[in-house]
């Protein structure tokens, strides 16, 4: 089997943005080609740290779903008001008009697509993803709410796409001894196993 033959699945973290000035997403996109170096037979993934700015929908997410085409679809991203890992099974067709993005910009419209549906599911089975992040012993949950900001948007475009698609929010990095977050490397591990999952769902 050549490389060209191979299915191919785009996994996205993002890049720092205001609030998030660390997005361990972005560590992940580092840390993850190593991890997953040896996929099954007949997969690749490809790896890529999307701009946390509206102007990146178009100019760079879209153009990587043009490029890549693939098979599969897994958003990361940082959501620092949560606990645990979080699989989201929507989007919704709202915009965040308060949150400037990391250019300082806000997005135009309040919605992401004007008429269009008010929600979409995700469509890459969520609750299998959601137990194998748990076997990394890390905190996970099915979430309906993925915001209004770049992520929901980022999972609203992929599903529109028709490309099997889903996003995992993941917590920011504890603070301390104290802090009940999970420390990066359960994080990774969890990824790990999502990403093995989503490939034997493709094979």
């Amino acid at each position: 089997m050549t490389e060209a033959d191979r299915k191919t699945i785009l996994v996205t973290g993002f890049s720092p943005f205001p609030g998030a000035p660390v997005n361990p997403t972005q560590q992940l996109m580092q840390s993850l080609p190593d991890r997953l170096a040896a996929p099954p037979p007949g997969i690749r993934f490809s790896f890529h740290v999307l701009p946390t700015t509206w102007t990146g929908r178009q100019d760079v997410t879209d153009k990587l779903r043009q490029d890549i085409k693939p098979v599969a679809i897994v958003h990361f991203g940082v959501d620092g008001t949560r606990p645990e890992i979080n699989i989201e099974t929507r989007a919704v067709n709202k915009t965040d008009q308060v949150r400037p993005d990391a250019a300082g910009k806000l997005p135009d419209e309040p919605e992401l697509a004007a008429g269009a549906e008010q929600a979409r599911a995700s469509t890459l089975p969520a609750e299998p993803l959601r137990a194998a992040a748990c076997l990394a012993d890390a905190p996970a949950v099915l979430s309906d709410d993925a915001g209004t900001y770049l992520c929901n948007a980022t999972l609203w475009d992929s599903i529109g796409s028709g490309i099997p698609s889903i996003f995992v929010h993941v917590p920011k990095l504890p603070d301390g001894p104290d802090d009940q977050r999970p420390e990066f490397s359960k994080v990774e591990n969890a990824a790990v196993l999502i990403l093995e999952e989503v490939a034997r769902q493709m094979v």
